[in-house]
Parts: structure tokens; C-alpha cells; sequence
């Protein structure tokens, strides 16, 4: 068991923190966007195109369930943050949403390949891919509804800026049409109409979707390094919700939906993954920079040691 955590957190924390190590030695030497836009736009896609392209239509059948699993478990911490952050701890609506999608939306993308398949074999790729795409369609709206409502309720606003009103439905728009969300939409489409990859685009897309676990822990580190750590009751509570409850969301889930074990077992890995920073890159473009949630995301990551290894031996024993 010792052997099985450590072969699952020690890559993934090394290339995290040569990530971080890399930020705050030579703090803007990286290029952060672009190799968000690297990561994001081509190598995540390519892997999950070809994860899912691979898989048999029984699998896919097998893993139906699985989304509403990760449905309830992103979108239950992100109203209760939601609702803890506008009225117990007063933020503006904009602040609350980044702070809940930080929450709410576990780093599938960067920790979730790396990290399933080391427990649990190749065969959780097409979990991880459902994943990143079940929080990219619901997490993304999620997030850009309130940004957007903030804007437009701001009293600065111009009769110009009140023109862009359509912005909201092309922004849900464009999240449908993400390189992230479709490329494994195709994928499926493969899959159940019963084709087979060419061995050569296979492998041509396979070069640069290899680099994706790597490429997406270092740029983790990279956005951990420049977060302020200012840990108080708001950043306490978002990485109780964080590395607590979602994978006791998962469990109670999982039990209720009498989901399959094997599948079972990688709901409830992929929800004790520590938060990610999509909520805070959603907010830049908003002018919105929240303290809290850049703490949050700080803690939850160097606590996920942690719960990561107890999810694990606890899974062991179910």
C-alpha cells in the first residue's frame, strides 16, 4: 500500500513543485499563457480524443453514471461556498463565483491523469476524460453567469459597455466549442459508431498528448507560485469543502447510485483531487483577484498529501 501511494503522489508532487520551484526562482521567466494554451488547446486534447477513441461502447455505457457522480459533487460545495461567501462573509457576487468554481471544480486536468493512473491502470483514462468535460460544461457556465451578472449590475457602467449583453450567450457558446470539451465528445462519437484510430494518427497525436500530465503539474506549480497565502476562516472553510467533503459527496454518491466498484473508486479519487485554478483564471479578464481563493488553492494542493493518501488506503479497504 506504501508503494502504491508513493508511486502516485511523488511524480505528481515533484512536477508540481519543479512547477512552483520554476516561478518563484525566475518569478514571469514562464510564459504562463502559453503553456496554459499548450496545455489546454492541444496536448489535453489530443489524450483525451485518443483515451476515449480507444474505448469499448461497453465501457461507456459503464461510466453513464459517473457524471451525474461528478455533477453533484462539484455543484454541492460550489453553492454552499456560494452562499457561505454572500452572506456569512459578505463578498461581492463576482468574488464569491471565483472563490466557488476554486472550490468546486477539482484539478482534474492536471492531477486527475497522472494520479488514476497510477491506482488504477490505463483503464480510468476514459474516467478522466469524462471528467475534465463533465467540469468544463457545467463549471464554466457556472462561472461565467455570475461574472457577467456582476458586470452588467455595476453602477459604472456605460451604455456602451451595456451593448456587450450577448457576450454571456456567445461566452457559454464558445465553452461548448473549447478544444477540451469537444475533442473528447469526438472521441466518444468514435467509440460507439465502432472505429478504429489509424495506428498513424494514433501515434501522431499520441507525441504531444503524452505531455499533458507533465506539462499541466508543472504549470499547477507555476500558478501556486504566484498566489498570495494569506490563510484565514474564508480560505479554512474552502479547503474543508475542497479536500473533506467532496470525496464524502462522492462516497454517499456513489453508495446511493449503487455505482459499479471499480468506477466507484475513481469517483471518489478524482473528487479528494485539490481544487484547481480555472475559478481564478475565469476572474482575471473580470478585473476579479480574490486573496482567499488564492490561498485556498494553495492549501488545498500542499494538504491533498495528505487526503490523497488516506482516500487511497481507505480504498483499499472498500
Amino acid at each position: 500500500m506504501i508503494s502504491k501511494i508513493a508511486s502516485a503522489l511523488i511524480p505528481f508532487l515533484f512536477s508540481m513543485g519543479a512547477g512552483y520551484f520554476a516561478g518563484k526562482v525566475k518569478p514571469g521567466a514562464m510564459p504562463l499563457s502559453s503553456i496554459n494554451t499548450m496545455l489546454v488547446d492541444y496536448a489535453l486534447p489530443f489524450a483525451l480524443f485518443v483515451y476515449t477513441a480507444r474505448m469499448q461502447r461497453a465501457s461507456l455505457a459503464q461510466h453513464a453514471v459517473l457524471i451525474a457522480v461528478l455533477v453533484g459533487v462539484m455543484l454541492v460545495p460550489y453553492f454552499v461556498s456560494l452562499l457561505v461567501s454572500r452572506f456569512v462573509f459578505k463578498s461581492d457576487s463576482a468574488t464569491a463565483a471565483v472563490r466557488a468554481v476554486t472550490i468546486g471544480m477539482p484539478n482534474f486536468a492536471s492531477v486527475g491523469l497522472p494520479l488514476l493512473r497510477a491506482v488504477y491502470g490505463p483503464e480510468s483514462d476514459l474516467t478522466v476524460a469524462i471528467a475534465v468535460t463533465t467540469a468544463a460544461v457545467v463549471m464554466s457556465p457556472a462561472a461565467l453567469l455570475l461574472l457577467e451578472r456582476a458586470r452588467s449590475a455595476a453602477p459604472s457602467r456605460s451604455s456602451e459597455a451595456r451593448q456587450t449583453d450577448g457576450l454571456l450567450v456567445k461566452a457559454l457558446r464558445n465553452t461548448f466549442l473549447k478544444p477540451v470539451v469537444l475533442a473528447p465528445i469526438g472521441g466518444v462519437l468514435v467509440s460507439l459508431c465502432g472505429w478504429t484510430l489509424p495506428d498513424l494518427l494514433s501515434q501522431s497525436l499520441s507525441i504531444i498528448g503524452n505531455t499533458t500530465a507533465g506539462l499541466a503539474l508543472f504549470s499547477t506549480g507555476l500558478v501556486l507560485a504566484v498566489q498570495p497565502f494569506r490563510f484565514d476562516a474564508q480560505a479554512g472553510f474552502g479547503v474543508v469543502l475542497s479536500n473533506v467533503v467532496q470525496p464524502l459527496i462522492a462516497l454517499a454518491l456513489v453508495s446511493l447510485l449503487a455505482v459499479p466498484k471499480a468506477i466507484a473508486g475513481q469517483a471518489i479519487l478524482l473528487a479528494a483531487i485539490p481544487c484547481g485554478s480555472f475559478g481564478i483564471l475565469f476572474g482575471l479578464p473580470y478585473g476579479v483577484s480574490d486573496a482567499s481563493a488564492g490561498t485556498t488553492l494553495v492549501a488545498s494542493s500542499l494538504l491533498s498529501a495528505v487526503t490523497l493518501s488516506v482516500t487511497i488506503v481507505l480504498l483499499g479497504h472498500l
